[in-house]
């Protein structure tokens, strides 16, 4: 019967085709809209593990644009006194305040932008993913610790003294060289905070402080105590995981419009399909009498036409799965542009389980779709179909 139903399909190679084409837009679609759902979540998670802060505090402004810039590196418009790191550790369950310097230079030979990050040692407390592949954290003043990425790209060595990128007549020895950590950190430049300063030229000055918390759970009391201190008008604390809620909260708008263009470009597909099947039993509407005639019971004709609705259904998700796999480099960057924040890792997280879940889709649609066409062939009167066939 499974052949049966091929070699009927077939009859109609054009037809089939286009049918199938449908299919594999709404499929592909899914797949991706899957995908992003994925990707996102994942890698805002991973941001905020990598990041090993609770809070952030940055000057006035907006959170987002000083989250962003502190998760991905760049300039900062504003500043905080480094007089306020000593009000911020001494709150009341703050467990790591770890103060940041960070400006970044672009580099004309080479076009790239690089990333410095003037910090103390503290920020190994807020980094446990931190692994050195050589050497350790910058004890001296003209040292630097360089990411995996950039001393790849640079060719730079353990104690070699090397020209900083950007920074004309600037020089710093390699102090330590990072494991890859798979994010921003492995092309970032970091360097003890005083040099930082003197290098930047904002004596006294810090772009942001991340804080871990002794306990997570106390971040709103944590929170209302930082905005309450002396300091607190000065300076924006941000909850990174409250914040990383408002955004999927934003990109919930994004999901939802993408969802109901799935839906709709699904409905669109199975009438496709649910129209095909209805031409192709008026067109045998004879070979299925004979069928009838000879024997064939109603359920197998009912059989036979809902196997031809699946295997099209399958093949058109089989074909959508493999575009939207060719697309996706595409579509993730389209998307980089229409959302307000997104992370570093991939937004699309393909996954086999994804795979399963569409290819499990597409019996279903196409058992919503056989459900006409296959009830109108199996209540076909065999002498009425064999009369008005001819």
């Amino acid at each position: 019967m499974i052949r049966l139903a091929l070699i009927n399909l077939l009859r109609q190679k054009t037809r089939s085709s286009v049918t199938a084409l449908g299919v594999a837009v709404a499929i592909g679609m899914l797949f991706l809209l899957l995908s992003f759902q994925r990707g996102y979540q994942d890698g805002l998670h991973s941001e905020l593990d990598r990041l090993g802060a609770h809070l952030i505090v940055v000057p006035k402004g907006c959170p987002y644009d000083s989250a962003s810039i502190a998760l991905h590196g760049a300039s900062w418009p504003c500043y905080l006194k480094s007089t306020y790191l000593t009000e911020v550790e001494q709150t009341p369950g703050v467990g790591v305040a770890a103060p940041v310097l960070m400006n970044a230079y672009f580099d004309s030979q080479t076009g790239a932008q690089s990333v410095y990050c003037g910090v103390t040692e503290r920020i190994l407390g807020l980094r446990p993913h931190w692994r050195f592949a050589q050497g350790g954290f910058p004890k001296l003043s003209g040292g630097i610790l360089i990411g995996a990425e950039l001393a790849k790209a640079r060719g730079w060595k353990l104690q070699e003294t090397v020209a900083l990128p950007g920074i004309t007549g600037r020089q710093g020895t390699v102090a330590g060289i990072l494991a890859p950590t798979q994010g921003p950190d492995d092309f970032f430049v970091y360097l003890p905070l005083p040099d930082a300063q003197k290098l930047f030229g904002r004596p006294g000055a810090l772009t942001h402080i991340l804080i871990r918390l002794q306990n997570p759970d106390e971040v709103d009391k944590v929170t209302a105590a930082l905005r309450g201190c002396d300091a607190g008008l000065e300076m924006t604390v941000v909850p990174l995981a409250h914040l990383f809620e408002t955004i999927q909260a934003l990109v919930r708008a994004t999901r939802l419009l993408l969802g109901c263009i799935t839906l709709a470009a699904l409905l669109a597909a199975g009438a496709g399909v649910t129209n095909t099947i209805l031409m192709a039993v008026s067109e045998r509407t004879r070979e299925i009498g004979i069928l009838r005639a000879v024997g064939v019971t109603p359920g197998a004709v009912f059989g036979l036409i809902w196997l031809e609705t699946v295997a099209l259904c399958l093949l058109g998700s089989f074909l959508g799965i493999g575009l939207a796999l060719i697309a996706a480099t595409g579509v993730e960057s389209w998307l980089r542009h229409l959302l307000p924040y997104v992370p570093t890792d991939r937004l699309l997280s393909p996954h086999l389980t994804l795979v399963l879940s569409c290819l499990i889709v597409a019996p279903l649609l196409g058992t919503l779709a056989a459900l006409l066409p296959a009830l109108r062939a199996a209540r076909l009167s065999p002498a009425l179909a064999i009369r008005e066939a001819r």
